[in-house]
C-alpha cells in the first residue's frame, strides 16, 4: 500500500504543479504573477546586499503612432503614458536594480493592447532615463488591460452613498432644460468650477458634498466632485491626475466623461473646455496638441497668475504623465 502510493506521488506532484501553470486555468495568472512579485523582490533584496541600491527610473522610446497609451505591470507609481505627436514616450518611476525586467503594456484603443518586455541596464545612466528604443507593439502578446494583474495606472475609488440624495438632487437642478450631454456636462463644470476656494484647505477630501457645498483650492477634489454628480446621471467618469514631470513636479487632475462614442475633457478647477473639430476634445487630444492652452482661458486671474497655469497645464499635458481614478457606484 505505501510502496504503491510512493509510486503515485511524484508523477502526482509533478501534474498538480504543471496545472498550476497550465494556461487558461483561473489560478495559473495568480500564480505566475505571485512568484514574478517574489523574484523581483528578492533580486531587489540580492541587490542591496551587494550595495547596490534600487531606484527609480524612467523608460523612454518611440512608438510608431501617437497617442498610444504605455505603463509598465506592477509599476512602483502607478504611472502611465502616452506617446506624443511624434511618436516619442517616457514613462516615469518604475524601480531599477541591475538587469531588472519589465512588462511593458502598450494600448492602442479601448481593450486593444499588446505586452512587449524589455530589461534595464546593469549600471544606472546619469539622467536616470534608458532608452528600450523603437517599438513595434503588434509584435506583443495580446492582452486584456481591464483583467491584467499588476496593472496599476488607475484607481477605482468607493462612491459616497451617504448622500446620494442630495446628488440626485443637485444634478437634475443643474441640467434642468439642458438636452445635450454637452450642455449638461458645461454646467455642472462651471458649478463646480464656482466652487474653487483658496480658503478652503481640508486636504483630506471628507465626501464629495463638503466639496461641493464649502469647496476646495485642490483640483482633485473639485474633480471627485464632478464624477459624483455625473456618476449619478448615468454617465462613464475618469479623472485624469497628471504631472509635468519637473522636480519638483506641478500636477493637475481634469476629468473625462464618456458619451457619443468618445472621451470628452472638462477641468472643473478653471471651469474650461477645449475643442477639436467642432466637438469637446479628449485628454489624448490635448496629449497631442497641447498648444491649445492659451493664457486667455484664465480671465478671471490676473496677467501672472494666467500665465502660471497656462504653463503648468502645457506642461502637463505635454509629458502625457498620467493616473486614471473611476468612481465605482
Amino acid at each position: 500500500m505505501r510502496r504503491g502510493f510512493k509510486r503515485w506521488l511524484v508523477p502526482l506532484l509533478l501534474g498538480s504543479a504543471f496545472a498550476m501553470f497550465l494556461p487558461g486555468t483561473p489560478w495559473s495568472d495568480r500564480v505566475r504573477h505571485t512568484l514574478k512579485k517574489a523574484t523581483f523582490n528578492t533580486e531587489m533584496r540580492l541587490a542591496k546586499w551587494r550595495g547596490i541600491e534600487p531606484r527609480l527610473i524612467s523608460i523612454s522610446g518611440h512608438l510608431n503612432q501617437p497617442g498610444i497609451e504605455v505603463q509598465a505591470l506592477d509599476s512602483r507609481s502607478g504611472w502611465a503614458a502616452m506617446s506624443g505627436p511624434d511618436g516619442s514616450f517616457v514613462l516615469p518611476d518604475v524601480m531599477w536594480y541591475p538587469g531588472s525586467s519589465y512588462e511593458l503594456v502598450f494600448c492602442q484603443g479601448e481593450g486593444s493592447c499588446e505586452l512587449l518586455g524589455a530589461r534595464a541596464p546593469q549600471m544606472f545612466p546619469d539622467n536616470g532615463v534608458f532608452s528600450v528604443g523603437n517599438q513595434d507593439p503588434d509584435k506583443g502578446r495580446k492582452v486584456d488591460i481591464a483583467t491584467m494583474l499588476g496593472a496599476n495606472a488607475a484607481t477605482t475609488e468607493k462612491f459616497d452613498n451617504t448622500n446620494l440624495e442630495y446628488y440626485n438632487e443637485l444634478f437634475a437642478r443643474l441640467t434642468a432644460g439642458k438636452e445635450s450631454d454637452d450642455d449638461k456636462m458645461s454646467a455642472i463644470n462651471e458649478f463646480v468650477a464656482s466652487k474653487l476656494n483658496y480658503d478652503e484647505t481640508q486636504w483630506d477630501l471628507g465626501s464629495p458634498r463638503r466639496v461641493l457645498d464649502r469647496g476646495s483650492q485642490y483640483c482633485g477634489h473639485l474633480c471627485t466632485a464632478m464624477e459624483t454628480l455625473l456618476t449619478v446621471g448615468g454617465y462613464q467618469t475618469r479623472a485624469v491626475h497628471m504631472s509635468d514631470g519637473n522636480t519638483p513636479p506641478g500636477t493637475h487632475a481634469i476629468v473625462e466623461v464618456l458619451y457619443d462614442g468618445g472621451w470628452h475633457l472638462y477641468d472643473p478647477t478653471f471651469g474650461i473646455k477645449f475643442f477639436k473639430d467642432g466637438r469637446v476634445a479628449s485628454y489624448r487630444d490635448l496629449r497631442l496638441n497641447p498648444s491649445m492652452v492659451t493664457v486667455d482661458l484664465f480671465q478671471r486671474f490676473d496677467p501672472e497668475t494666467r500665465r502660471r497655469f497656462a504653463a503648468l497645464l502645457t506642461g502637463a499635458y505635454s509629458s502625457g504623465y498620467h493616473h486614471y481614478f473611476y468612481i465605482n457606484k
